[in-house]
């Protein structure tokens, strides 16, 4: 069942690999726009030393997750990399029903959940420019995490080939190119066109096929 919104604003889907940057994109094109706000998703998962609560991530215990869970508050949730995440559905119909657009930063799992359970999605992928850049940056941002880089790949490799469900696909490549690509999208969404941009079947294969020994 598809749940409303208000008659205009709109629900942004944002997904891409760990490490592709998605929620510093993200991070840029809110703070230019002063019609699009960001649903803080919740986790489980420990609070590293440069968040903060409320602001990267609402940060609850598991028991706490699972019990939001079940009392069925959460609009989609994933478990991944041993942690829960979850948007809370009435953070997100609040913001739209003060028509204001709304930003999730979710997976591809979370992603398929919402187009199925909301109206006025609007899904964007980014993708990195190849596979050999993404374990560059995961290597440079060094969060501690226990899953090792080919993991990381494994899953990256995985997530892209869901990318043909979205609405763009876009490339991290030079991040200023990328944010201002975000903005042309969003405000097409806002006067119901399709902007012309985007990665091209062939530089989506080429990351697919790319050899991740």
């Amino acid at each position: 069942m598809i749940e409303g919104s208000s008659a205009s604003a709109r629900l942004i889907v944002l997904s891409g690999p760990s490490g592709v940057g998605k929620t510093t994109l993200a991070q840029a094109v809110i703070d230019n726009d002063p019609n699009l706000k960001r649903a803080i998703t919740h986790t489980s998962r420990t609070r590293r030393n440069a968040e903060i609560d409320g602001v990267h991530y609402h940060f609850v215990t598991e028991e706490q997750f699972l019990a939001m869970r079940e009392n069925g508050e959460f609009l989609e949730t994933v478990h991944i990399f041993g942690n829960y995440y979850g948007t809370s559905r009435q953070a997100v119909l609040d913001r739209l029903s003060e028509n204001i657009d709304t930003m999730l930063i979710i997976d591809w799992q979370g992603a398929q959940h919402v187009r199925e359970s909301m109206s006025n999605v609007t899904s964007i992928f980014v993708i990195p420019p190849s596979l050999e850049a993404l374990r560059i940056r995961l290597r440079e941002r060094a969060d501690g995490n226990p899953e090792n880089d080919q993991t990381r790949l494994n899953n990256a490799k995985y997530e892209i080939s869901q990318c043909s469900d979205y609405d763009y696909v876009l490339i991290n490549d030079y991040f200023d190119t990328t944010v201002e690509q975000l903005h042309i999208v969003i405000d097409s969404v806002r006067a119901n066109e399709q902007a012309d941009l985007g990665a091209t079947p062939a530089q989506i294969n080429a990351i697919l096929e790319a050899d991740l020994s």
